[in-house]
């Protein structure tokens, strides 16, 4: 009998083996369900994510286009001030240009009614002679900052006319020059008188340069020169 019991055969237990089987697909299945649950939900919170950053782009972004509006509108608003400026200064320059050639013109014909104002005030005096002499001179500043000055001469002659005087008229100043005093000559005109005669020059005077006294010399042929001097006076603008 106990030799015989060694070769009893056991009867298999497909139950057992079956439900070991479901056990472990049921955990891996479980287990998938856990990671793509797992998974879900990483993509949903990524999703979520993504979804805020493009509402905070977006709302940038318009905020973003409203200021370059902004922008665009306010520089074309210079651009038209800027236009409307240009054309101001040009008008303004035109009209500029106009008064000073009005001026001009004026100041022309002002010299003019002085030549006969003068003349008549030298024939009508009753001590006027036929002497030849400068009756008035002017100097005033044309630009300070560049050192450039104006003058103005008035020649005259008595009521003995009896014809015209021809000359030379030289124009100088003594002056203070690198510490010297020196004589500079600053300008010749001709002479060509009869009963009046006005004369305009300019005179450029460098920073060195300290200007003391005018002369004015009348050279005539077979004449005495006729010698007048004026100190540095800068007047008003004529």
């Amino acid at each position: 009998m106990r030799f015989l019991a060694k070769y009893v055969i056991k009867q298999p237990k497909p139950l057992r083996w079956t439900g070991f089987i479901l056990v472990i697909i049921g955990t891996t299945v479980a287990i998938q369900w856990y990671v793509d649950r797992s998974d879900s939900l990483i993509h949903l919170k990524l999703i979520v994510q993504l979804e805020y950053i493009q509402q905070n782009l977006e709302r940038r972004l318009h905020i973003q286009m409203l200021l370059n509006r902004k922008l665009i509108d306010i520089s074309a608003e210079f651009n038209d001030m800027l236009t409307n400026q240009q054309q101001y200064i040009a008008i303004q320059n035109v009209t500029d240009k106009r008064l000073r050639l009005r001026l001009i013109d004026l100041q022309d014909e002002v010299i003019e009614l002085n030549k006969e104002l003068i003349f008549y005030q030298v024939i009508t005096k009753g001590n006027s002679s036929s002497k030849l002499r400068v009756h008035e001179f002017q100097l005033y500043a044309y630009n300070h900052t560049s050192g450039d000055y104006r003058y103005r001469i008035v020649i005259t002659r008595g009521n003995e006319i009896i014809k015209s005087l021809a000359g030379t008229i030289i124009v100088g100043i003594h002056a203070k020059y690198n510490g010297k005093n020196q004589k500079i000559l600053v300008g010749k005109h001709p002479l060509n008188l009869r009963h009046v005669q006005v004369i305009k020059g300019q005179i450029k005077i460098a920073n060195n340069i300290k200007p003391k006294k005018i002369t004015i010399i009348i050279k005539q042929k077979k004449q005495p020169n006729i010698l007048e001097i004026f100190d540095w006076n800068i007047g008003d603008k004529h």
